[in-house]
């Protein structure tokens, strides 16, 4: 209760709080009215160490009466549920909040976005849970379709898979494998059986507000090329000779010294360098991977302008060599290099 006062309910005010709200074959400990006719959330109290208990006549009393929230609460766990969601009761969960485990300023938020009186009377607090349980259902359903997603990939292997499985057992091994090799072994995989996976559960942090972290391209860049093992780059270049570290440090560095004395060709060789889905050179790392944060591995080597790192090597000659064509430079001649698995 003082939790609901802080909130902005009058426990006082019948038209607000209803406890033992019901008839006799069935009661909810409290009803919580925002506006109309009907109450807006069902409450059940348990006792400590049972808030997670799901009760199927909660449900079912809540799904016939229209309520549009239940929660479930032994003042330490509070569980948040859609009873108009689809799938089993723990999948109409969309937040559990242990107060035991959250600092105070996190808890108050998630409890206004919910339940505060003020959101839950301008409809706010029943548009945040919607989308929330939308977005977790989002996240289940993308979780189901891992060993599909699996399946269609091992099974029709694209070349950038094919080329770092090859380049990793270079690494390893000291040779590299056959092609057909690497194929035999990804069309061997089995995925996991459907029937097999966990059910997936809300999280403490299921449906939390969170700021997104922005990386600078140096880092992402830095990370990407100290993970990256492998021999020595020897390449020449306007004459002169250098060595890289691996076949992501050359790109680099070439790309770097080639924009410095033709900075007029970035734009011709951005469009030159793009692949058949996407681009390699940008203006900026979401151009490379749009929605794709998780692959967003890149190099600023000029001004405003970035390089994709997550490409096999075959696909780093053939941006060297678009360097080339699009500067009139002649590969094999002003640009002498040759890196592992490229051919």
């Amino acid at each position: 209760m003082p939790i609901l006062r802080a909130l902005g309910w009058d426990d006082a005010d019948p038209s607000q709080i209803v406890p033992e709200y019901g008839s006799e074959r069935r009661r909810v400990d409290y009803a919580l009215w925002g506006t109309g006719r009907r109450p807006f959330i069902f409450i059940e109290v348990k006792a400590v160490g049972r808030g997670g208990d799901g009760d199927r006549q909660l449900f079912e009393y809540a799904f016939h009466q229209g309520i549009p929230l239940c929660l479930l609460t032994d003042g330490r766990e509070w569980h948040f549920y859609l009873p108009s969601g689809q799938g089993s009761y723990e999948e109409r969960r969309f937040y559990r909040l242990n107060l035991a485990e959250r600092n105070a300023i996190d808890s108050w938020k998630i409890l206004v976005r919910y339940l505060e009186r003020s959101r839950v009377v301008s409809g706010n607090a029943l548009d945040a849970a919607t989308q929330d349980y939308r977005d977790l259902s989002a996240q289940w359903e993308a979780a189901r379709s891992i060993p599909d997603a699996w399946e269609k990939l091992v099974s029709e292997p694209e070349e950038l898979l094919v080329e770092l499985l090859r380049d990793q057992t270079e690494t390893i091994s000291g040779s590299i494998p056959k092609s057909d090799d690497v194929l035999n072994f990804l069309r061997c995989l089995q995925p996991r059986e459907a029937g097999n996976q966990k059910s997936i559960r809300a999280p403490v942090e299921s449906a939390a507000p969170k700021e997104a972290t922005v990386k600078g391209a140096t880092d992402v860049a830095d990370k990407t090329i100290d993970s990256q093992s492998g021999r020595i780059v020897e390449y020449r270049l306007f004459g002169e000779t250098f060595q890289a570290k691996n076949a992501a440090s050359a790109l680099i560095e070439i790309l770097e010294k080639v924009s410095k004395r033709y900075p007029s060709k970035l734009e011709a060789l951005a469009l030159a360098a793009r692949g058949r889905t996407r681009n390699h050179i940008a203006r900026s790392i979401e151009e490379i991977y749009p929605g794709r944060p998780d692959l967003a591995r890149c190099a600023e080597f000029a001004p405003g302008w970035f390089i994709g790192l997550n490409i096999s090597n075959r696909d780093k000659l053939r941006i060297l060599r678009k360097a080339c064509e699009v500067t009139d430079m002649r590969f094999g001649r002003d640009l002498i290099i040759e890196l592992p698995n490229a051919k």
